[in-house]
């Protein structure tokens, strides 16, 4: 069975189910707007290792998620990598599952930081700054270097079929950057009501999200969710741009 898109082509089915749709929108809203997100904080003995044995422990958590799925994820191997006891482990997280979010929100601040860097690079044109984090993402994502942020994203992603793109989102505090987020569009020409902000914002993120999972899971077809990114970013665009405005951007 195939699936059509917003590209005008088809993917297969496993790639076909998490393209961006109404239905799905209309989920990933209704999930966001119920959840108070992670809050998820290590204890403050973990803060007080030395930073040789905190990175140690971080290094064999990191290895561990990016090789096995969380499902089958152990304890046993991270605190084997890491060297430290079960007891020592407890002391520093209440889980597996604390640890697994706390991985995913360091993970976030740093493809933030990544995000300001092609904001600059982009002259601080966020649907331009998109698509080249996205391009990014995926190009590194393919790198042998393990450390690299975006090649843990790839393997993430890849091992958890149920991580989804609201998971991110859900970490955002969209009240404190729909502001700036607002700021950068009205450089760019757009217009947002003051109780727009947050939903432009959310349609966003949900498009370049849902498009860059869809893309780290089913390589052969990265193109295609690219340009659907693309497109979607570009009605967006068009549809925050007022008519006198409009006219530029076809032209």
């Amino acid at each position: 069975m195939e699936i059509p898109n917003y590209s005008g082509k088809k993917v297969p089915q496993g790639c076909g189910e998490i393209l961006l749709t109404y239905d799905m929108l209309s989920c990933i809203m209704l999930s966001i707007t119920s959840r108070k997100g992670w809050i998820v904080m290590p204890s403050d003995t973990f803060f007080r290792l030395p930073e040789e044995k905190r990175q140690r422990f971080l290094d064999a958590a990191w290895k561990e998620f990016t090789s096995y799925s969380y499902m089958d994820a152990s304890i046993n191997r991270i605190i084997q990598e890491a060297k430290v006891s079960r007891g020592s482990f407890y002391q520093y997280f209440s889980g597996k599952h604390d640890l697994f979010l706390y991985l995913l929100k360091t993970l976030i601040a740093t493809i933030s930081q990544g995000f300001l860097a092609q904001m600059t690079a982009h002259g601080a044109n966020i649907f331009e700054a998109i698509l080249g984090m996205f391009d990014l993402i995926l190009w590194q994502s393919a790198s042998p270097r393990e450390d690299l942020p975006q090649a843990r994203i790839g393997h993430l992603f890849r091992l958890n079929a149920d991580l989804e793109a609201t998971q991110f989102i859900d970490q955002l505090d969209l009240s404190t950057i729909g502001q700036q987020t607002r700021e950068l569009l009205e450089q760019q020409g757009c217009q947002i009501g003051d109780n727009e902000v947050q939903a432009v914002l959310f349609f966003i993120l949900a498009a370049g999200f849902s498009n860059l999972l869809a893309a780290l899971r089913c390589p052969n077809q990265q193109d295609l969710f690219r340009e659907q990114l693309r497109i979607q970013l570009d009605i967006l665009r068009k549809g925050l741009t007022p008519p006198q405005e409009r006219r530029t951007l076809i032209c």
